[in-house]
């Protein structure tokens, strides 16, 4: 149902479809005369946009559609934990994006006549599958907070940029401040997308085997840090009883 809902309101086109499509047209513009590795690395980084856009989007939202069609309390009563249920929005939502992913690749090849080639499938998939993975927790983590406030769309808004920019989606992390760096190791999809260009490349030396540990422990850190916050985000609201209050 709450993909009904989530279908039924035009502006996911936006951010989800549209802007992954947009920026990776771009991208294939500056480099329409190369081939290769720098198209790859253009349609992945496209394709890791989409993914994103379209977690944060499901787990944001969701929870906000429930309390705009007054049905957060009675999700919130289901015998179910509210956790689990953001974490299987977060997942189907990331799911779609990948359907973006694909999508993206689709007009790169086609429309953009990019040579592409994966020198490695079986491990580029797995290195995928943990990034969607990594998405999903990461969607759950943030979850925590949408529900305490009643501007979970801007917090939506305003998350998407910087996890493009600090994962190093579009371009390298080596190009941002020092400073920030920190800050972008810290992102399970930042390793993520490294592994899949690894194994996209053909490059499995020691740093895919460590983009891979590093996406997997990163994803169970942000369910257990996201399982806790939701037990403590769960708590106060029923005990102030202010969930749909606006």
């Amino acid at each position: 149902m709450s993909q009904l809902h989530f279908f039924a309101d035009p502006q996911w086109i936006i951010p989800n479809v549209i802007a992954p499509f947009i920026f990776t047209a771009v991208a294939l513009m500056f480099f329409q005369n190369v081939s290769g590795s720098l198209a790859l690395y253009a349609v992945l980084g496209g394709g890791m946009m989409g993914m994103w856009g379209n977690t944060l989007y499901g787990a944001g939202f969701a929870l906000g559609f429930d309390r705009w069609n007054g049905t957060l309390e009675y999700v919130l009563a289901t015998p179910s934990r509210l956790v689990w249920i953001v974490a299987g929005r977060s997942a189907s939502s990331a799911v779609l994006g990948l359907v973006n992913a694909i999508a993206i690749l689709c007009i790169a090849v086609f429309g953009y006549r990019a040579e592409l080639g994966i020198a490695n499938p079986v491990l580029f998939l797995l290195a995928l599958v943990l990034t969607l993975a990594s998405l999903s927790s990461l969607g759950v983590l943030f979850s925590s907070s949408f529900l305490l406030t009643r501007s979970a769309s801007v917090m939506t808004n305003g998350l998407e940029m910087p996890i493009y920019v600090a994962s190093g989606s579009m371009f390298p992390i080596a190009l941002l401040p020092f400073w920030s760096h920190p800050f972008s190791w810290s992102l399970g999809p930042t390793w993520g997308i490294e592994a899949m260009r690894y194994a996209a490349y053909g490059d499995l030396d020691l740093g895919f085997w460590i983009d891979i540990l590093v996406v997997f422990a990163s994803t169970i850190i942000y369910l257990a840090i996201g399982f806790w916050l939701f037990g403590i985000v769960e708590r106060k609201v029923r005990r102030d009883a202010t969930l749909v209050e606006y």
